[in-house]
C-alpha cells in the first residue's frame, strides 16, 4: 500500500523539530518551544482547509526562513528572554511573540523575515513591551517592499554621513527608474519614515502669516513696526525622519551596531 504524503502540517512540525531539536533530551531551547507553539497553533487539528497552492507554497518558505533565521540568532533570543523579568518574559511569550509570528506568515517577501526577527530581538532588550510600539512597527514594516526599505537605508547613511551608496546604486540594485525611485521617496515621507524640507516650511509660513497680520493691523493704527520674516527654500529635498531613524535601527541588524 503506497504511503500517504505528509501533509504541510507534519512536514512543517517536523522541520521545528529537527531544527531546535523541540521533545528532545536535556534542557530544551526557550526560542524552539515559542517557536513550535505559535507556528503549530496556526493549524487547525481535524482541519482540512483548501489553500490555493502559490500560498500553502508562502507558507512553507516562510516558515523554513523564519526558522533558519531564529536558529541562527537562537542563542541571543534565549539569553534575552532569560534576563527578562517574569512579567515582560510571560507578556512576550503569551502574546507578542505569536503576534509577531503572524506577520511572517502573511509576507510576501522572503527575504524582510530578517528584519522580522531581528525587531524581535530587539524587542526584548526593552524593560516594558507595549501593544501599540509593536503594531506600529510591524504594521510598518508589513506595508513595506525591499525597494522602499532600500531607499530608506540609502537616506540614513546619508543623514549619518556615511558614503557607501549613492542613489544610483539604489536605481542598480532594484532595476527601477528615476520616477520609481521618486515615488518611493514620496511614499516613505507619507509614511514618516522621511521628511521634506516642505514640512519644516510650514511651520515658518505659520510665523510669516502671523508677523505679516501684526504688521498690517500697526500700520492700521499708525504705529511704527519692522516686518521681518523667515526667508523660505524653494528646495523640497527629503531628509530621515526621527521615527524613520528609529524604524531603521530596530528592523536593521547593521544599523543597531552603528548606532
Amino acid at each position: 500500500m503506497e504511503k500517504s504524503k505528509p501533509s504541510v502540517a507534519e512536514k512543517i512540525k517536523k522541520k521545528i523539530k529537527d531544527t531546535f531539536d523541540v521533545g528532545a533530551e536535556g534542557a530544551a531551547s526557550i526560542t524552539g518551544e515559542l517557536v513550535a507553539e505559535s507556528v503549530v497553533s496556526q493549524f487547525l487539528p481535524g482541519a482540512t482547509t483548501m489553500i490555493f497552492s502559490y500560498k500553502q507554497k508562502r507558507f512553507e518558505q516562510n516558515i523554513e526562513k523564519y526558522l533558519e533565521e531564529m536558529k541562527a540568532r537562537e542563542e541571543e533570543m534565549n539569553k534575552r528572554i532569560s534576563q527578562l523579568e517574569d512579567a515582560p518574559k510571560q507578556a512576550f511569550k503569551d502574546k507578542y511573540f505569536g503576534m509577531i509570528t503572524d506577520y511572517v506568515i502573511d509576507e510576501p517577501q522572503r527575504e524582510k523575515i530578517r528584519y522580522i526577527v531581528n525587531g524581535m530581538i530587539n524587542l526584548l532588550s526593552h524593560e516594558s513591551i507595549n501593544e501599540d510600539f509593536v503594531l506600529t512597527y510591524y504594521d510598518t514594516l508589513r506595508d513595506l517592499r525591499l525597494v522602499d526599505i532600500g531607499v530608506l537605508k540609502f537616506y540614513y547613511d546619508f543623514s549619518m554621513g556615511y558614503k557607501r551608496t549613492t542613489y544610483q546604486d539604489v536605481l542598480d540594485e532594484f532595476q527601477i527608474e528615476y520616477e520609481q525611485y521618486d515615488a518611493v521617496r514620496e511614499k516613505l515621507a507619507r509614511m514618516g519614515l522621511l521628511e521634506t524640507k516642505r514640512d519644516r516650511e510650514v511651520e515658518k509660513l505659520y510665523k510669516n502669516v502671523e508677523a505679516l497680520g501684526k504688521y498690517i493691523q500697526d500700520l492700521s493704527k499708525n504705529k511704527s513696526s519692522r516686518l521681518s520674516l523667515d526667508r523660505l527654500s524653494k528646495n523640497d529635498g527629503y531628509h530621515m525622519s526621527k521615527f524613520g531613524r528609529s524604524f531603521l535601527e530596530f528592523f536593521v541588524e547593521e544599523f543597531k551596531e552603528e548606532a
